[in-house]
């Protein structure tokens, strides 16, 4: 039977990743609008951030639909839905970042990055198919601790995250234009927060008090990212003021 904790873990993992399904969603469906492809790629980026969760929203699903433990008997399964698209989702990060910035050093940043993923890719399979618990532990149906290899390549992650996108974020930030400006200061805002979030959610114990603090901290990044990239309405009107 799940405790309160998987319970509002189950929920809130549920929650966000809808969340950050939909602003991926929107982000990406501009491309075809505005025949862009960074759209396309960031959108997708935002849907595969949300990743680490997809396991914990899927084995809650299982264990309340079934009355039984959800993936915790099967952690290869587990650890495969949250882990191994990673990769995929990063270089496509960095492709949209060299897009807009560092196009005529793209293919060198790609070379480097897309090393870096398929080596992490050929070790989480090979631990996957010798030894899982190398890889990480479930403390139920809806909770893992990872160990030092894939704390390591996902906290790598966070930074390269947070460090590029506050990057692209101060190019907005040089613009004349407010809106511009404002959209730079809300992707920068919400880079910083998913990247305190996602620290947070793997680093303090899952408690009934810490859950929501960390979950509406990655929710929130969600929202602003989406008025960073789509900027509706309500936003230019609570954010953008006169000569701002």
């Amino acid at each position: 039977m799940l405790s309160e904790v998987e319970i509002l873990s189950g929920i809130l993992s549920i929650i966000y990743v809808a969340i950050s399904t939909y602003v991926g969603l929107r982000i990406a469906s501009k491309y075809f609008e505005l025949k862009q492809r960074v759209f396309l790629l960031v959108g997708l980026t935002w849907i595969g951030l949300a990743s680490p969760w997809w396991p914990s929203m899927v084995s809650f699903l299982i264990a309340v639909s079934t009355g039984g433990d959800g993936l915790y008997n099967t952690p290869k399964i587990y650890f495969l839905i949250g882990n191994l698209l990673i990769p995929i989702f990063v270089l496509l990060w960095i492709t949209a970042i060299t897009d807009l910035l560092y196009k005529n050093k793209q293919k060198v940043i790609l070379t480097i990055f897309t090393i870096y993923c398929i080596s992490f890719e050929v070790i989480f399979l090979y631990l996957l198919s010798t030894d899982s618990t190398r890889i990480g532990e479930l403390k139920g149906p809806v909770d893992v601790d990872y160990t030092y290899i894939i704390l390591g390549f996902l906290l790598s992650i966070i930074l390269i995250i947070l460090i590029t996108g506050i990057l692209f974020g101060r190019e907005s930030l040089k613009s004349d234009n407010p809106e511009v400006r404002l959209k730079g200061k809300l992707i920068i805002i919400a880079i910083i927060l998913f990247s305190i979030g996602a620290l947070l959610d793997s680093a303090i114990p899952l408690m009934l008090i810490t859950l929501p603090i960390t979950r509406i901290i990655l929710i929130l990044s969600a929202i602003l990212f989406y008025g960073g990239f789509i900027l509706p309405n309500w936003m230019k009107k609570l954010f953008l003021k006169e000569g701002s």
